[in-house]
């Protein structure tokens, strides 16, 4: 049986452990709701640069794969992390860098045509043998234009060979192929 001052110190302790929790996840949520807000203004200047407001969605979409082609250039990342707000934080490091990974490439790319469009955008992460034949991990964006979804990767389109605009708004059955026929693909939503 605890006495009077052990039950006490007992709960001081859980009160104090609660504000701790509830002090970590406001941090949480700030820089959250910070890294989103500060996406949204690199994404807007971006799409106002790179498109114009009388473009069809498809030619914003060009334009944009265009752009994160030329723009940004392959840098090997140590690992991949898929946590809450990833795609943020990869697209966010991608516009700031100037360079990164699949995921880096799939993220930025995401959020513009998102942000220029407004359709449906997702982020695959699974396998392709698009580089060398054997399968190795990677990571794409996806437009869902007309109730069906389109492959968008800048950065197989950019690094495999002979690839020109062989992955810019191409079906995607018409890629299952490619990309491990979708078996084991996670899709992560670009939303602001």
């Amino acid at each position: 049986m605890l006495t009077k001052t052990e039950s006490n110190f007992k709960k001081i302790v859980s009160l104090l452990l609660a504000v701790c929790m509830i002090t970590v996840a406001l941090t949480q949520t700030t820089a959250a709701a910070s890294a989103g807000n500060k996406l949204d203004e690199a994404v807007t200047k971006i799409v106002d640069k790179q498109v114009k407001s009388k473009d069809s969605a498809k030619k914003k979409l060009k334009k944009l794969f265009t752009y994160v082609q030329k723009e940004y250039d392959y840098g090997r990342k140590t690992g991949f992390e898929a946590y809450d707000g990833w795609e943020k934080d990869y697209a966010l490091e991608m516009f700031e860098d100037k360079k990164g990974s699949c995921y880096h490439y799939a993220a930025a790319y995401a959020f513009l045509a998102k942000k220029a469009t407004g359709y449906s955008v997702r982020i695959g992460v699974g396998q392709t043998d698009g580089f060398s034949g054997n399968l190795q991990k990677h990571a794409w964006a996806e437009v869902k234009i007309g109730g069906k979804w389109y492959i968008c990767d800048p950065n197989m389109d950019k690094y495999a060979a002979d690839c020109s605009n062989k992955y810019c708004l191409k079906k995607r059955n018409n890629l299952k192929n490619t990309y491990d026929k979708f078996k084991n693909t996670t899709y992560y939503e670009a939303a602001f």
